[in-house]
C-alpha cells in the first residue's frame, strides 16, 4: 500500500472509489462526474493535498481536504467495503491532518452523521471535539400565502448577513463557498425582511429541484420563517447543516419539514509545532 493524492489518479478513478467508499454509507451518497466536480470546486477541495490509498495499483480509500486559509476541512473520507477494518481510515485521516498542517492550517473542521459510531470515535481518538450539532432539512412544496419579505440583490442580503450574523457558517455555507459561486456565475438570490425603523432578516439561496438556502441570519423567529417561506415560494426548501435547535431549524421543525441527517461538527485544533518540518498528527 502507499499513500498517493487525488490529484495522482487518472480521470473517473476518484469518482469510483468515490461512490465505492461511500456505496452503503449511512445516508445514501451517489454522484455523477458533474455533481462530484461542484462539490471539489465550491468546497475548494485541494486534491493535491487529499490523500488516497492505493493497493495493487488502484485507489480503495480517501479523504478529500478542503483549504481556505487557515482552516481545513475534511469533505468526504471513505473505505471501499473489501478493504475496511485495515486501518486505512486511521492513515487517511492522519494523512489529512498532515496535510492540512503542512498547508498552514490552524484548524481542521469536519462533520460526522451522529448514527456514525465508529467513525465519531476515530475522530475523537485523533484529538477532534464536537462543536455542535447540524441538521440536513428538507421542506416539502406548500402552498400558501406569500411572506411580507422583498426581493434583494444577493449581495446585499449578504452584507447584512455578514454584519449580524451570530455563530459562524459551517463550510459548505460558509462565505468561501458562496465565493466560489460568484466566481462561476451561480444564480444567486436575496430575500430581505424589512420591519418599521428595522432589517430583521436577510437570506441568501439558488434556485434548482429545490431552492437551496445558503446563509439566513434573522433578528427573531417570526422573521426567520417568514423569510424561509419567501424564499421557498410555493416549492420545495433545502437546508444542508443547519444548528440543531437553532432559528433555523426551529422555523423548518414548524413547517413540517423533515430531516435527513442529523450530524456532529467536530474541530481539531493544530499546535504550532504542527506547522513545522518533520512535525507528524500521531501520538508517540
Amino acid at each position: 500500500m502507499r499513500i498517493a493524492t487525488a490529484a495522482e489518479l487518472a480521470p473517473g478513478e476518484l469518482l469510483e472509489v468515490f461512490n465505492a467508499g461511500f456505496s452503503d454509507y449511512l445516508v445514501p451518497l451517489q454522484l455523477d462526474e458533474d455533481a462530484l466536480r461542484t462539490h471539489l470546486y465550491e468546497n475548494d477541495i485541494a486534491l493535491d493535498r487529499s490523500p488516497v490509498a492505493v493497493v495493487d495499483g488502484g485507489p480503495v480509500a480517501f479523504a478529500l481536504l478542503g483549504v481556505r486559509g487557515r482552516d481545513a476541512w475534511i469533505g468526504g473520507m471513505a473505505t471501499v467495503p473489501a478493504h475496511r477494518r485495515t486501518g486505512l481510515a486511521r492513515r487517511m485521516l492522519d494523512a489529512a491532518i498532515d496535510a492540512a498542517a503542512a498547508a498552514g492550517c490552524a484548524t481542521v473542521w469536519l462533520e460526522v452523521v451522529d448514527r456514525n459510531a465508529a467513525a465519531a470515535a476515530l475522530y475523537r481518538d485523533r484529538g477532534f471535539a464536537q462543536v455542535r450539532d447540524l441538521a440536513v432539512w428538507s421542506l416539502p412544496a406548500a402552498d400558501g400565502a406569500a411572506a411580507a419579505a422583498r426581493p434583494a440583490d444577493w449581495r446585499e442580503a449578504h452584507a447584512w448577513i455578514a454584519a449580524h450574523r451570530e455563530e459562524r457558517e459551517p463550510w459548505q455555507r460558509a462565505d468561501g463557498t458562496l465565493d466560489r459561486l460568484r466566481d462561476a456565475g451561480a444564480a444567486l438570490r436575496g430575500v430581505v425582511l424589512e420591519r418599521p425603523n428595522q432589517t430583521a432578516g436577510a437570506l441568501v439561496c439558488r434556485d434548482g429541484t429545490a431552492v437551496s438556502v445558503l446563509q439566513i441570519t434573522a433578528v427573531d423567529d417570526e422573521a426567520t420563517g417568514a423569510l424561509v417561506e419567501a424564499a421557498a415560494g410555493g416549492r420545495a426548501l433545502h437546508v444542508t447543516n443547519a444548528p440543531a435547535g437553532g432559528r433555523v431549524s426551529r422555523a423548518l421543525e414548524r413547517r413540517g419539514a423533515a430531516v435527513i441527517a442529523r450530524q456532529h461538527e467536530m474541530r481539531l485544533d493544530l499546535p504550532a509545532e504542527a506547522r513545522t518540518p518533520g512535525w507528524r498528527s500521531r501520538p508517540p
